[in-house]
């Protein structure tokens, strides 16, 4: 699995977005604008997949993941 994240405009900072996907479906998810608060900045964002980064492997590289976004990663991940 991988994770959607995002930039936060503010802060620079990879947020997780709260979607996990593989590489292969990532192209169904629809460009419609979403938002998501940001535990990073505080502010809320409007994003879409089309500026959204997928991420794969390393659960360490998104900043400010919410702790049960990580654990639950980690155990599908099959590393918790």
């Amino acid at each position: 699995m991988a994770m959607v994240v995002i930039r936060c405009p503010a802060t620079g900072r990879r947020v997780f977005t709260g979607i996990e996907t593989n590489a292969a479906s990532v192209n169904l998810i629809p460009p419609i604008n979403t938002r998501l608060t940001c535990p990073s900045c505080g502010d809320t964002h409007v994003w879409s997949i089309l500026e959204a980064e997928l991420m794969v492997g390393d659960l360490d590289g998104a900043d400010d993941m919410p702790v049960e976004w990580t654990s639950r990663l980690a155990r599908l991940a099959g590393k918790g």
